[in-house]
């Protein structure tokens, strides 16, 4: 399962539109599920306008600070590198592990500390409690979820 999932900005936009989602900086929240995410602008490599692609970026994502790092110039939706122009698609890369810990901990701060021995349970993944890695694949799992039920 991948830990960043491409999100372009013309469907942040319809969903910004929508009520669905808000923007803040980079974080994108979910309002139905109160859930965020961070965002990282990238784009995505869609054909090439002219050259070769050497560098082996179509069909690829990457971020605007790794275009930068490649010495590539990003302009709307065009990247040149080198001798070679490509088509893109802007958006951002959903990092749902970045704020894994962000939305876990602003959910304790609203109910504040869970009392001790309640649960009953003593396995913490069957009480909901579950792994970091457990969690983190809940997570991508909900945020791939959405992106597939509203592209």
């Amino acid at each position: 399962m991948a830990d960043y999932l491409f999100v372009p900005q013309s469907v942040l936009a319809r969903w910004s539109e929508q009520g669905r989602i808000e923007v803040d900086g980079n974080v994108l929240t979910i309002l139905g599920e109160h859930k965020s995410f961070a965002l990282t602008p990238a784009v995505r490599f869609i054909k090439m306008e002219a050259g070769d692609d050497n560098a082996g970026l179509l069909a690829k994502v990457k971020t605007t600070d790794a275009l930068k790092q490649m010495g590539a110039e990003h302009y709307m939706e065009s990247v040149i590198l080198g001798e070679s122009a490509y088509q893109v698609q802007q958006g951002f890369l959903a990092d749902a592990n970045a704020l894994r810990r962000a939305a876990a901990a602003s959910q304790a701060q609203q109910s504040g500390p869970a009392p001790a021995g309640k649960s009953g349970n003593a396995n913490p993944a069957a009480a909901g409690q579950g792994t970091p890695d457990e969690k983190k694949g809940e997570e991508q799992d909900m945020l791939e979820q959405f992106l597939l039920d509203n592209l």
